[in-house]
């Protein structure tokens, strides 16, 4: 039995890493883990009580901006009431050692990690009457050249330096899904540091559609140490690759934590808005989907609404002719539920028959 339990381990294992070699370089995610959303650390100085308390709420606090996408969360009597009481929404809590800050006395920094449940937090964020931020967030491609002494250099996936590891940690606690260029043969053909200084975005959008990213992130800066610090002046671009106009934000002798934050609040703002839905809003929609044959297929498209947190449920109206009539009752209105549901081609809208005004879509296994 045993035996049997390690082939099984290593086959999957080499399956796992077949796939994973197979796939390079695409770093497309489907969705944000329920870890990356729900898990959060949060310094505190000592283990008591007191401190618990008051590192549980923070961590509440970034947990709701993470679901939402709202940098500042407002203060309504729900949010309070449940500021007060953050441990009816969490389901553990330990203790641990935190990469995060400088190390104190030769040791890592004490944290509290807090993993929140899913189903309570949407349930506050539902009362509360904030939006929601699907998790089903695709990545964005950071492409950032730095000049320091003369000399231009692109951040890459795996680097060490101050900026890229800045980027990564606060994209990470906003919930942004986030990479950074593999910078391999391929990518160096493509794109140098002139070109991200050059501001050639069709360019980075070509080297970028290699990864299937369509969501950029770029930065232009200059290096300086001041003292003890190095401080950063430049600017950060943010556009979806159909869009040649991006938003640009400016900054001058920021710290890397500093332009971090600018670059995760700029990308947030601008590309969480496509995939929001505002929970005071209630819809009942009326959708024909084709191509559901067996019912494998039947249960894995119901399975697939599961993914969407603002689709409260889906119902069966109807089976004509192997078409199913399905009725989503959701806070998304009719434009963005379809939006959302074609977006990763599991669906596909196809035209209306009869000129029905009832959308569509066809289910692809």
């Amino acid at each position: 039995m045993t035996q049997l339990a390690r082939s099984i381990v290593v086959k999957r294992s080499l399956s796992a890493l077949l796939c994973g070699l197979l796939s390079l370089p695409i770093l497309v995610a489907a969705a944000i883990s329920d870890e990356q959303l729900y898990t959060v650390q949060e310094s505190v100085d000592d283990q008591s009580d007191r401190n618990r308390q008051v590192a549980a709420g923070r961590a509440l606090l970034q947990v709701l901006s993470r679901v939402t996408g709202l940098a500042t969360i407002p203060r309504n009597q729900q949010v309070n009431d449940a500021l007060a009481r953050p441990d009816r929404f969490y389901s553990e809590y330990v203790f641990v050692r935190s990469d995060n800050g400088d190390p104190v006395d030769g040791a890592r920094a004490l944290a509290l990690k807090v993993t929140f449940q899913e189903q309570a937090i949407l349930e506050l964020v539902r009362k509360a009457r904030l939006p929601i931020w699907w998790s089903g967030r695709p990545l964005s491609m950071a492409w950032m050249v730095v000049e320091q002494d003369g000399q231009r250099s692109l951040l890459h996936d795996g680097s060490p330096l101050e900026l890229a590891q800045a980027l990564r940690r606060k994209a990470r606690q906003r919930g942004l899904p986030l990479a950074l260029p593999l910078l391999d043969l391929q990518d160096n053909l493509q794109v140098s540091p002139g070109i991200v200084w050059g501001n050639f975005l069709p360019t980075l959008i070509n080297a970028t559609d290699r990864y299937g990213i369509n969501q950029l992130i770029v930065g232009r800066m200059r290096a300086q140490r001041v003292g003890e610090q190095t401080l950063y002046s430049g600017d950060w671009q943010i556009a979806f690759a159909e869009d040649l106009v991006p938003v640009t934000s400016n900054f001058s002798a920021l710290t890397a934590q500093q332009v971090a934050n600018v670059a995760t609040e700029l990308a947030t703002a601008y590309f969480a808005p496509a995939m929001t839905v505002f929970s005071g809003d209630q819809f009942d929609h009326l959708l024909h989907v084709g191509e559901v044959s067996e019912i494998g297929q039947y249960a894995r498209m119901m399975n697939y609404f599961r993914q969407f947190e603002f689709v409260e449920a889906v119902t069966v109206a109807s089976i004509i002719d192997g078409r199913i009539a399905l009725n989503v009752s959701t806070a998304a209105s009719e434009k963005l539920l379809l939006s959302l549901l074609t977006r990763d081609g599991r669906f596909s809208a196809q035209a209306a028959e009869d000129h029905s005004l009832v959308p569509s879509l066809l289910w692809r296994d």
